[in-house]
């Protein structure tokens, strides 16, 4: 029989920031390093090193940071003075699930069932020529609050203006990693310059608290020189900061480039010098034994995005054998508009389901193993699992709630049946998240957005939308193909 007693008492407390605090401009997200928070019997799964589940377990928020885990008897009476109690009964607690791709952005579905470069040239790239940055910021907005109120606490984005994503991430309280489209090839002068990225490294690099992140961001081979790529890594050793890129996704690609360079991509980037312990590649689908071995080899991150790599018919990434060799795989949704939505439980199911179908193995990539991608893989991606990833004392206070009680996640089973971890990975949506704390400060309340009006976000983004689509019409080509991108 599953673990999961009745609960005694109902002190269902708010925080004293529903109602009256919702939604309000002025709402100080500070907290005091006293504030005590006692989350009790809820589902702990903790993604600790032993992965350290807790049927009936508490835990205890003081400040920003997890001050204590256990069972649910261990800490009820060690910590009886807390007022601040939740329920958590039929509840997943669960770390903050951590995005390690994305591209903030207006156009999702609007360029559907198409090739990834024709997708690319006549959408993606007259948008970036069309767009201004109050559009930028009305995008971050309404990506972060989605990611938000579906459970991700951290993102990596990669876009454009991203001073103005931090000011949206410092408004709506989520952890956030910003990499600007740099390209300096000729022809894409429309992108972000290094200049640019370096600035933005100077003036908001751990700032929001430590929040707000920023690290040297190149949009791909087709896009940047040799220089760029230099100039990547003397920005990173200068501001000691990481490095994202895109790693080869398209076969088509893949080919040419290596037939350009004399050289497979993995093996150019590491010619340039930009692998290591603080690089992130995104995507990797189409890549060889050779350069899973450097890849592995240098400690370089790779960003797994399954659905936008099944959407654009790239294939499937080899992402067993990169765990095999040690390499820190982290999931990423990708932009909306090559994924549609931003929701990391949905991202965990096609990450297991593409390596079994993929692979003709049923045992491939099993929920525990794909859990763990999505929270300490992604944290160790991005150097971050020091402090997030995992519950554990010590570290930030970033996780979630996660109602397990719904009909698609019924029944909850314990002890030799227990199945919470499978719920999460195969039956569980961004939809069952109630509540979302981010260093210790609750950002999402039974199931809404506390930090900011999501009716505001969602009136702007539109309005954004419709103008940034009437300035890009008159840029979108007739025809392209890959043949006509020059390398």
């Amino acid at each position: 029989m599953p673990v999961f007693p009745s609960i005694l008492y109902r002190n269902q407390y708010y925080f004293g920031q529903q109602n009256n605090k919702i939604n309000n401009p002025g709402f100080d997200m500070r907290m005091t390093r006293e504030e005590e928070r006692l989350i009790r019997h809820g589902i702990i799964i903790t993604v600790d090193e032993n992965d350290t589940i807790y049927e009936d377990g508490a835990l205890l928020i003081r400040g920003d940071r997890i001050a204590d885990i256990g069972s649910d008897r261990e800490l009820a009476d060690k910590y009886s003075s807390v007022e601040a109690v939740i329920d958590a009964s039929r509840k997943a607690v669960i770390p903050g699930l951590i995005n390690t791709h994305i591209h903030s952005g207006l156009i999702r579905g609007t360029a559907e069932d198409l090739t990834l470069f024709e997708w690319l040239s006549k959408h993606v790239d007259p948008m970036h020529k069309a767009l201004r940055e109050e559009e930028a910021y009305g995008a971050a907005r309404l990506c972060y609050a989605e990611c938000l109120k579906s459970g991700t606490t951290c993102v990596m984005d990669m876009y454009r203006y991203m001073h103005r994503c931090g000011d949206a991430a410092e408004e709506l309280g989520n952890r956030v990693i910003l990499a600007p489209y740099v390209a300096d090839k000729p022809g894409y002068d429309y992108f972000e310059t290094m200049e640019a990225n370096e600035r933005l490294i100077r003036e908001r690099n751990n700032t929001a608290d430590g929040r707000v992140k920023v690290w040297v961001g190149l949009e791909h081979l087709v896009y940047c020189t040799e220089d760029a790529f230099k100039e990547a890594v003397r920005l990173a050793e200068k501001y000691d900061t990481g490095i994202h890129t895109h790693g080869e996704e398209s076969f088509e690609m893949a080919l040419r480039l290596t037939h350009h360079y004399g050289r497979r991509p993995t093996r150019v980037f590491f010619d340039y010098g930009i692998l290591g312990p603080r690089a992130v590649l995104a995507h990797c689908v189409q890549v060889t034994p050779e350069e899973i071995d450097i890849i592995a080899r240098t400690g370089t991150g790779v960003a797994h995005c399954p659905c936008s790599n099944m959407k654009l018919a790239s294939g499937a990434a080899p992402i067993p054998a990169f765990l095999e060799r040690g390499v820190n795989v982290g999931l990423g949704t990708d932009g909306v508009k090559e994924n549609n939505n931003l929701d990391i439980f949905e991202e965990m199911k096609f990450a297991s389901l593409m390596q079994k179908l993929h692979r003709l193995d049923a045992t491939s990539m099993d929920a525990a193993t794909t859990f763990r991608m999505a929270t300490i893989g992604g944290a160790r991606a991005l150097g971050m699992d020091d402090e997030i990833g995992s519950l554990e004392v010590g570290k930030k206070a970033d996780l979630v709630l996660v109602n397990l009680s719904a009909l698609h996640t019924t029944p909850i089973m314990g002890g030799k049946y227990f199945n919470a971890v499978a719920h999460l990975v195969f039956a569980a949506n961004g939809a069952d998240v109630e509540r979302v704390f981010v260093d210790g400060r609750p950002v999402v309340v039974d199931g809404e957005l506390i930090t900011a009006s999501e009716e505001e976000i969602i009136t702007r983004a539109q309005a954004d939308a419709d103008r940034l689509f009437e300035r890009r019409e008159p840029l979108v080509p007739d025809s392209v193909s890959i043949d006509q991108v020059e390398l």
